[in-house]
């Protein structure tokens, strides 16, 4: 019975464990259905939204896709125009070899080279050899000399032939009559005739011998060069007054306001500090189109700033500095000196007083002078004004009593005069841009500044045409004055003018490609110009103001300076992509991220000269970038 119990007790146990474990198996079977039924009714929700799903997708990889083929395309574009362009090339390089019979390229190049430094050796060589007008003129003369000389022998022998007559016929005289026969009187000439015919050869043979003979006075043609161009009543006494170079130069722009003409500000700055830098560029030059005032900046400020002007007309045919100065003439056996000459001579010598016993002299050497050369490229300046640019250069460095002077031939065999090139006169001219002129060379260009002047976009009336005159010129300016407004050395520290210098080398890197560089010189103006430029000057040591002055007098270095040496560089091919096109992006950039405003004038530049780069703009004046920063 125990037996029983204990097993029914089992089965009981096994059953209520069989029923939970029914019980277990129909709660997952529930749950299984009701997973099921969830996954079914997702499985259902994804296929529905499965094509929008994709199609999200594929619009995704599609946007994503497209900018990757448009660069695939471009690079695959680029790709092709570079192996079209490699194949232009060999194929132009096939080309090219079999004109030149097979030979290596480089060996042509290497052998066009050396006959290009041929070619510039001889042209530089026909500069200096005179033209075939000169040659013609010369020969002419030589004719006419000979001519004279026969003449002169001639009258001598007619001279010797007159003497002998006249002693005959005074030996005639004091003889009897009757011991010379009819015969005899009939072939000698009567007294009267022989003694008018005597007399006039005498008179003719001592005409020509004067155009020959070497006059018994030098210093009489010394006289002539130093009679001076200004007589003392027309120069005033130069006041001791101090005055700022500042204040000074607005004077002189609101002075030319109101006589009727305005210039940009920064062109007279910039006159005016060239003019400042003519121990590195002795030759400043204003170039334009005509009748932008390019001739009267000078004047104006010669008359309003109390310097001494003479303005000199340049002729077509000038071809030698005697036409500049002045020559001997061997007709009238004298030296006809030109104006300029006596000016210049004129500028170099004191002021001496008038007493009872003495005339004086009105001497400049203590004041400021002025010449210009108008229009000076309708002749060649290499041919009248090279041995002054060559002078002027080796005063560089010099004290004001070791100026180097420039020798003027006075006659044959007699003691040239010598012209002291003093620190006291400057040197300006002006330069047109039509066919009619001449282009500037390499010599000329390097030791110049050119201020371009812009072309007008709206006219200006001029209702009043006052006159200059004693009573509207500024007082003379002393050369003392002037001298304490020179800066002579560099007054920037290597942090400050590294920027600018690294700038330059870079464009020299460029530069490189087109076969060009700027030199040491170039730099040297450009520092020095920053320097000696009124605004930097004025800034003292106010750091912002002096960095905006700085940049303002660098863009103008750039135009005046820089960018002539990129004349002729070709605007197509390597030259362009490699050199000036990264000169552009340079200017753009500018320094410490400021650019400078050249784009427009660079653009030109590559325009307008046919193939080859010529800056002749300056639209970049337009902005006003004068406005100092507050």
């Amino acid at each position: 019975m125990r037996s029983w119990n204990s097993k029914k007790g089992a089965v009981s146990a096994l059953r209520t464990e069989l029923e939970g474990r029914r019980v277990e198996l129909d709660n997952n079977e529930f749950d299984l259905e009701v997973r099921w039924e969830s996954l079914n009714r997702q499985l259902v929700k994804r296929r529905e939204n499965l094509d929008d799903d994709i199609a999200a997708l594929v619009a995704e990889e599609r946007a994503s896709f497209r900018p990757v083929c448009r660069a695939a395309m471009s690079e695959g574009g680029r790709l092709r125009e570079t192996i079209q362009s490699q194949d232009d090339l060999l194929s132009a390089f096939d080309h090219l070899q079999r004109q030149l019979g097979g030979r290596e390229p480089a060996m042509v190049i290497l052998e066009l080279n050396t006959l290009r430094d041929e070619v510039r050796r001889l042209t530089e060589e026909l500069a200096t050899r005179p033209t075939e007008e000169v040659r013609t003129r010369l020969a002419s003369l030589a004719a006419d000399n000979r001519g004279l000389e026969n003449r002169a022998e001639e009258l001598e022998r007619q001279l010797q032939n007159s003497e002998s007559l006249a002693a005959e016929s005074s030996t005639l005289k004091r003889a009897p009559t009757g011991s010379w026969s009819r015969r005899t009187l009939r072939s000698n000439a009567s007294p009267g005739t022989s003694r008018l015919k005597h007399s006039s050869c005498t008179r003719e043979l001592d005409r020509l011998r004067a155009a020959y003979e070497r006059p018994a006075e030098v210093e009489a043609r010394y006289k002539e060069i130093e009679l001076p161009r200004f007589e003392g009543k027309d120069i005033s006494p130069a006041r001791q007054t101090a005055i700022s170079e500042i204040e000074w130069l607005e004077s002189i722009g609101t002075r030319t306001d109101e006589y009727g003409l305005s210039f940009n500000p920064r062109i007279l700055k910039a006159f005016h500090t060239a003019l400042k830098t003519a121990e590195w560029s002795p030759l400043t030059i204003l170039a334009g189109v005509s009748g932008t005032g390019k001739s009267e900046l000078p004047r104006l400020y010669s008359h309003f700033g109390g310097l001494y002007f003479e303005p000199l007309s340049v002729q077509p045919n000038w071809d030698s500095q005697e036409s500049m100065l002045g020559f001997f003439n061997s007709i009238d056996n004298r030296f006809d000196a030109q104006p300029v000459l006596r000016f210049l001579a004129q500028s170099q010598k004191p002021w001496v007083a008038a007493t009872d016993g003495d005339d004086g002299y009105p001497g400049l050497d203590d004041a400021i002078c002025m010449v210009l050369l108008d229009e000076m490229n309708l002749a060649h300046p290499e041919l009248y004004f090279a041995e002054f640019l060559s002078k002027l250069e080796l005063r560089r460095g010099k004290k004001r009593s070791e100026v180097p002077t420039l020798p003027v031939k006075i006659g044959a065999g007699m003691k040239p005069y010598e012209l002291p090139l003093g620190r006291n006169v400057l040197w300006a001219g002006t330069m047109n841009q039509d066919e009619t002129t001449k282009s500037l060379s390499d010599k000329v260009l390097d030791r110049s500044i050119i201020i371009h002047f812009p072309r007008p976009t709206s006219l200006k009336r001029r209702k009043k045409l006052a006159p200059l005159d004693a009573r509207n010129r500024g007082d003379s300016l002393p050369w003392k004055t002037w001298r304490k407004w020179l800066v002579q050395e560099s007054p920037f520290t290597a942090d400050e003018v590294k920027p600018y210098k690294s700038f330059i080398e870079e464009m020299n890197e460029s530069l490189a490609v087109a076969g060009r560089a700027i030199g040491h010189r170039v730099w040297q103006a450009v520092e020095y110009y920053m320097a000696n430029y009124p605004d930097v000057v004025a800034a003292g040591d106010d750091s912002t103001r002096k960095a905006h002055a700085m940049h303002v007098a660098f863009e103008d270095q750039l135009v005046q300076k820089v960018m002539p040496k990129f004349r002729g560089i070709d605007t197509r091919g390597k030259s362009k992509d490699e050199c000036l096109d990264k000169i552009r992006g340079q200017l753009i950039a500018g320094i410490d991220g400021r650019g400078f405003n050249l784009a427009e004038d660079f653009d030109l530049a590559m325009e307008l000269g046919y193939g080859q780069f010529m800056w002749q703009s300056a639209n970049y004046l337009k902005v006003d970038s004068s406005d100092e920063p507050a």
